[in-house]
């Protein structure tokens, strides 16, 4: 059996068990030619809900994603070609997440037939080496659309305070992903970004924090207000220009 070559990370009885458990699976369903387990799990800084990541690298031409329990763990499975994991790449560079070069990079190579594995694990190096690629355009649409929302919230707060602080939580979001974009810098994961906003931009942080967990109502908007100012600029409609784009698809 292929999964009994598998060198599983070193991990407690119960993520082992779970995670020989998944093995058995991946090698049972598809034909790998690699796989690398990520995840906090794996990074040993687990939460009481983390799953495991597993991608598996095959010659096919198709891609699939299984989400399963083993030995009551969650586990997340992505399969997928070289073309694909390729693909991510450039994808994730534009949109500032870097969610699969970051787990072939911090994940533990536990399966490999194939020399061609090594270059894909490099590849995935030299993205988040490279960190993200945000044209001006990218850029300022990131800006009026968190802008517009905080035009949503301050116009309904008064009518409707419930919907305005789900709209101001939807801004707070976008001005985060701009903090990191505006830097050309790859977002963390969301259980990450405050603390470095904090930690990088301790006024911001600040009023994020105001904007989501001011007690008055009126404090939140009024953080909210010098939030937007500092970070993108804007609380409402301003005037920018895209520029010519390129062909409808098809």
């Amino acid at each position: 059996m292929e999964s009994s070559r598998i060198a599983l990370p070193s991990l407690s009885p119960r993520y082992e068990l779970a995670l020989r458990a998944a093995s058995d699976y991946v090698f049972s369903e598809f034909d790998p030619f690699a796989v690398v387990v990520s995840g906090s799990i794996v990074r040993g800084n687990p939460d009481p809900a983390s799953d495991f990541d597993i991608i598996v690298i095959h010659r096919h031409s198709w891609r699939r994603r299984v989400q399963k329990w083993f030995e009551g763990i969650p586990t997340e499975i992505f399969v997928n070609s070289p073309e694909w994991i390729e693909s991510y790449f450039k994808e994730e560079s534009a949109e500032g997440r870097p969610v699969m070069a970051h787990m072939l990079t911090t994940g533990v190579l536990a399966y490999s037939s194939s020399p061609q594995t090594d270059s894909i694990l490099e590849s995935a190096r030299e993205s988040l080496k490279r960190g993200a690629q945000f044209s001006e355009a990218a850029l300022e649409r990131q800006r009026y659309g968190a802008a517009c929302l905080y035009e949503d919230a301050f116009e309904v707060v008064d009518r409707d305070a419930a919907n305005a602080m789900l709209i101001l939580a939807r801004a707070v979001e976008a001005t985060v992903r701009y903090w990191f974009a505006s830097r050309q810098r790859f977002s963390l994961r969301s259980k990450e970004q405050f603390q470095q906003i904090n930690l990088e931009d301790p006024t911001t942080g600040k009023l994020i924090e105001r904007t989501l967990l001011a007690p008055v109502i009126a404090d939140r908007i009024s953080a909210a207000h010098d939030l937007a100012q500092r970070v993108i600029g804007h609380t409402g409609f301003f005037e920018w220009d895209s520029g010519p784009g390129g062909p409808a698809p098809g």
